[in-house]
């Protein structure tokens, strides 16, 4: 016990007399230590305690940011925590005197002007934590984004020349084989072989350390995810590792990084699954000779958002760290985690340089994505909004967007807003889409009626609501469930779905791409990516994504709707109940 009490006292005095420091840059340690900090609660209990003039907890991204700034103080923590752990084991006396005393240290140091200088400047999670390089280096080298059917060159030129589609199988493939170090990834959903393959045989050819999650609950629902897992499982080992994962709600993530310290270092984040119905540009009917599959046997609408570069794998990492290699369980033992710039390369010495913002979910921004990562994005920019999603269900963003209405029919005398959702879920009752042309779906029923006390017909009028529902869309007619019958008479079904999470902002050049996290309440409760994109030639891409499937979409929600009020029934594809749990992703 005299032991203890003499090394928290030395901790005292090395935290009060320690010089300042250059910024670290180790930012692989300063993540680790700032998770280990964060769960072991007692010791993230008396931090946030220490910090008088901030109301809500520290984020993972404000502690890392104070490391970066004060590294002599990595060391220092990285042997609180241990010496926590070895006081908890040793009695609960020895447990409560080190802790006692490590309170007392910890307000010496951030109370100090120093700090609070420093925490003042870096005081609100919804202000991403800028991560850099020596020397100003770029945190990353370039961008690429692939979309996995067609799309326009340039979304505002009329004649524009149209794209063909991306293979987004052969990029998650060529990807792997880039790897030299290690890869990490997390989906949902498997059921890929040649992607399988590819990993083992990058490890067992190149040496190449592997480590990836599957959702526990698909590879329980879908044999083919199953025999996907069991056939990774052979080659267990230290360096080759496959998570089921349990952690929270849905492992929803669509992610893989490769060599975060190397040259190659990268990060691919998809809005797509590891599956043939996501990524495999044959879609459902991949077992018919060619020439026997219909045109409807196409894949989701997915994209993939290529980053090459060492931050953004490093970021990356040490999220996936938290559910493959520390393996918490519960959204409550996920840290608030906030989110994460980085810089790319600036193309023209007077312009600001292109940049990226990472946030993960569970627990991303200030807890809460819709609230603290995509309500500021809607109010902070301007100009026209793009959307294309799969579910959109938030009602803290459509209130943004609603404000965003207002604020823009003052301004300008219009909103201007087009958007691009899956046909099944954009009618459902508690859509976004549906709420935001002004109509509600009537449960008894089954029919679509007018809103007149829709809070959208408050803000634009009769005549604005009018002009707004018919760029309010639904699918292209391409997009669905199709059952065909072949010439020996066997039934056979492909489905398609718009499967992208995608918000763009032309007029600020900023777009969300390369994103799992639909805008919705139940992805808070997933392991979840969002990425946010400032650069002005992905956003041009990203246009003509979303061009192409709007210009093909010529039946907006409204008349989709007045569709099936002419039939007898509902459709098949509605059901009642809940928002998607996002298993038929």
């Amino acid at each position: 016990m005299v032991k203890k009490l003499l090394f928290f006292s030395l901790f005292a005095l090395q935290l009060l007399v320690t010089p300042a420091w250059a910024d670290s840059f180790d930012y692989a340690r300063i993540f680790d230590v700032t998770f280990k900090a964060m769960t072991q609660k007692d010791l993230y209990k008396a931090l946030n305690e220490s910090v008088l003039q901030q109301k809500n907890p520290l984020t993972q991204s404000q502690i890392v940011f104070l490391l970066k700034k004060n590294p002599e103080y990595i060391r220092i923590l990285e042997q609180t925590v241990s010496r926590l752990k070895e006081s908890q084991a040793e009695s609960p006396e020895a447990y409560t005197a080190a802790l006692k005393d490590i309170k007392a240290q910890l307000k010496a140091v951030i109370q100090t002007p120093a700090f609070a200088a420093q925490l003042a400047a870096y005081e609100s999670p919804s202000q991403p934590l800028k991560m850099d390089l020596p020397g100003g280096a770029p945190g990353y080298r370039s961008m690429r984004l692939f979309v996995n059917h067609p799309h326009l060159k340039d979304a505002t030129d009329p004649k524009s020349r149209v794209l063909p589609g991306d293979d987004l199988r052969k990029v998650v493939i060529d990807f792997i084989r880039g790897a030299e170090q290690e890869i990490w990834y997390n989906v949902f959903d498997f059921d890929l072989k040649v992607i399988a393959e590819a990993l083992k045989n990058q490890h067992l050819k190149k040496g190449v350390k592997i480590t990836g999650g599957i959702d526990a609950g698909t590879i329980t629902a879908r044999p083919e995810v199953k025999a996907i897992f069991d056939d990774l499982a052979t080659l267990e080992s230290e360096n080759f590792k496959t998570v089921a994962v349990r952690s929270v709600g849905l492992n929803h993530q669509k992610i893989i990084l490769r060599d975060p310290f190397g040259p190659k270092a990268a990060v691919l984040f998809l809005s797509g699954n590891f599956t043939q119905s996501c990524i495999g540009p044959e879609g459902d009917l991949v077992d018919l000779p060619k020439e026997k599959r219909t045109e409807y046997s196409i894949p989701n609408a997915n994209h993939a958002l290529l980053i090459l570069g060492s931050l953004p794998a490093q970021a990356t990492k040490a999220e996936l760290k938290k559910t493959l290699e520390y393996k918490i369980r519960g959204q409550s033992q996920y840290p608030i985690s906030g989110s994460y710039k980085i810089f790319g390369e600036k193309q023209k010495p007077n312009e600001e340089a292109p940049y990226i913002v990472l946030s993960f979910s569970p627990n991303g921004g200030e807890g809460d994505v819709n609230k603290s990562i995509y309500v500021p994005l809607i109010q902070n920019t301007k100009g026209s909004i793009e959307a294309v999603h799969f579910a959109f269900s938030s009602k803290q963003i459509q209130n943004a967007l609603l404000e965003r209405a207002a604020r823009d029919m003052q301004e300008k005398g219009h909103f201007d807003f087009r958007s691009v959702g899956d046909t099944p879920f954009a009618m459902r009752e508690w859509s976004a889409f549906l709420l935001l042309s002004g109509l509600k779906k009537d449960l008894t029923s089954g029919k679509y009626l007018t809103d007149g006390e829709a809070p959208i017909l408050q803000t634009l009028g009769p005549a604005g609501v009018t002009d707004l529902q018919d760029k309010i869309r639904t699918a292209p007619a391409i997009y669905g469930e199709r059952h065909f019958r072949l010439e020996d008479g066997s039934a056979v079904k492909t489905t398609s779905k718009i499967h992208h999470k995608v918000f763009i902002f032309p007029e600020d050049s900023v777009a969300v791409l390369g994103t799992s996290f639909n805008p919705s309440e139940n992805a808070e409760n997933n392991n979840e990516q969002i990425v946010i994109v400032k650069d002005a030639n992905i956003v041009r891409q990203a246009r003509g994504l979303f061009g192409y499937l709007y210009k093909n979409s010529p039946r907006s929600v409204t008349a989709e709707a007045n569709r099936r009020n002419l039939k007898a029934l509902p459709s098949p594809d509605e059901t009642v109940g809940g928002e998607p749990s996002e298993r038929d992703q």
